[in-house]
């Protein structure tokens, strides 16, 4: 047997392939900025899975050909007709950062896999943890891989502080009450997903109503407490949305706090979209009362334009950021280890066993361009969504839904040929969708409010402009005649 490098794994090689990929994201990013074909690719599962099993059933392609083939089949976020899901077109070069980790695969759950990857974490975490208002030294936090895994991990430490004997003795040693957690009628869904996973049960949710804004409303909130132990519920922590993924909506954080003091609750702000805004300082009011939570999730991957996954899970307490998990794994985390590092084993207050170095893409392009940079991308993302709110309210056709607190709109489309049919209404918001989505030639999500569908868009792209919103609304105007029957 020769001792010889096998080619994928010689420099050449990777030099090679590393000046084609390049080239090839070179072409990409181009095509994108200028909007030309569909921003889409036809969603036909059975066809892509196909062109997918190709290449592995005849593994003689060239790279440049399988980069180019995953690159033109995928969602162009990047093409300023993009106004979807809660997704940004990543800053290029913090995908190369990322690559940077997954290229020599470090290991973020264990100190001595990652060091640096570690450390970068241990950096931005500090510095997010000032940007909330918490004094340095004081908080902790850590990186997980979206905000769900962060919101469980929340809750589930906030669990384990108030039933103490629940993580060795499961849920019956918790309470002769029901352990339950409040939130409002518009959170995310992992909320009720975590009483699930934690062992509440769904049904152990207790949903706030909303206000005409679409915030919990704080005063049947606290009726909702002040009843909820003659109906056998003992709450232990409500949830602050920060924002709401329907609407954008912002929920009273210093409220629902002073809720939380009162009646003795751990406060979580579910921020995954919004607690970004912090970093501009003609936004973050939007955040006041998220210092007073015991704990915040951040995902970097929404509103810092960084590549997916890049959460963070923060406690105001440091001691906290240890009180989810308790394990006894000496071969990865020992307690007793000489050098002292076990303190910085990430796996020690996450899910994960196997993490990734998820903070190189935010440090590089924090260390980059700095503070202002991120803040001046969320505020031309905010004036944008302003400038397609006043072209809504000023069509006759168009009726948004909510005056935005964010980056985040809905709105339907109100030909004076369907009168005032509110089902056929909605029936014909959904046509719309649809046919936009096969068109390919943008993209917008959709959402129910109140049992009616809304067209809904996430103004998260830089390069969108006043010209695509109107192009979207004549669009709009061009197919709805043939989808009113």
């Amino acid at each position: 047997m020769k001792d010889t490098i096998p080619q994928p794994y010689q420099p050449t090689e990777v030099k090679k392939i590393g000046a084609v990929l390049i080239q090839v994201l070179e072409k990409y990013y181009q095509e994108c900025y200028q909007a030309k074909g569909r921003s889409v690719p036809e969603l036909n599962p059975s066809h892509l899975i196909e062109l997918a099993q190709s290449s592995l059933d005849n593994p003689s392609r060239s790279f440049a050909e399988l980069a180019e083939l995953a690159l033109s089949l995928g969602h162009r976020l990047h093409d300023p007709r993009y106004m979807g899901h809660q997704v940004p077109p990543v800053i290029p070069v913090s995908a190369l950062f990322d690559i940077l980790g997954t290229a020599a695969n470090q290991g973020a759950a264990v100190f001595e896999m990652a060091p640096f990857g570690t450390a970068a974490e241990r950096a931005v975490i500090q510095e997010l943890g000032k940007l909330v208002g918490w004094t340095a030294g004081t908080f902790a936090g850590i990186g997980t891989h979206g905000g769900t895994l962060a919101n469980v991990t929340a809750l589930l430490a906030a669990r384990n502080i108030r039933y103490s004997k629940v993580w060795r003795e499961g849920m019956a040693s918790s309470s002769a009450l029901k352990p339950a957690i409040m939130t409002s009628e518009d959170s995310h869904y992992c909320i009720a997903r975590a009483c699930g996973i934690l062992g509440l049960g769904t049904s152990q949710l207790i949903k706030v109503p909303i206000d005409d804004r679409r915030k919990m409303d704080l005063f049947e909130a606290r009726k909702l407490l002040l009843k909820s132990k003659e109906q056998g519920f003992d709450v232990f922590a409500i949830v602050g949305s920060a924002c709401t993924t329907p609407t954008g909506s912002f929920d009273d954080l210093e409220g629902v706090a002073a809720l939380a003091k009162e009646f003795k609750l751990w406060f979580h702000v579910d921020g995954a979209h919004g607690a970004s805004f912090l970093f501009s300082e003609r936004y973050k009011s939007l955040l006041k009362g998220a210092e007073l939570a015991d704990s915040l999730t951040w995902d970097a991957h929404k509103m810092l334009f960084v590549p997916a996954l890049s959460t963070y899970l923060l406690y105001k307490n440091a001691e906290h950021s240890w009180e989810a998990f308790a394990q006894d794994a000496p071969y990865l985390f020992d307690p007793k280890d000489p050098q002292g590092l076990a303190e910085f084993d990430g796996g020690l207050r996450t899910f994960e066993c196997t993490k990734g170095a998820l903070s190189l893409g935010l440090w590089g392009v924090w260390s980059l361009y700095g503070k202002e940079f991120l803040a001046s991308l969320i505020e031309r993302a905010m004036e944008s969504t302003k400038v397609f709110y006043d072209l809504l309210k000023a069509s006759p056709d168009f009726e948004p839904a909510h005056v935005p607190e964010c980056n985040i709109l809905c709105f339907q489309f109100k030909p004076t040929s369907m009168g005032t049919d509110l089902e056929k209404l909605s029936e014909l918001q959904f046509k719309i969708r649809k046919r936009l989505l096969r068109d390919g030639e943008g993209y917008i999500t959709g959402t129910r409010l109140g049992g009616r569908y809304y067209l809904r868009v996430t103004v998260i792209n830089p390069l969108t402009s006043k010209e695509h919103f109107a192009s979207l609304m004549d669009k709009i105007r061009d197919v709805a005649p043939n989808l009113e029957s």
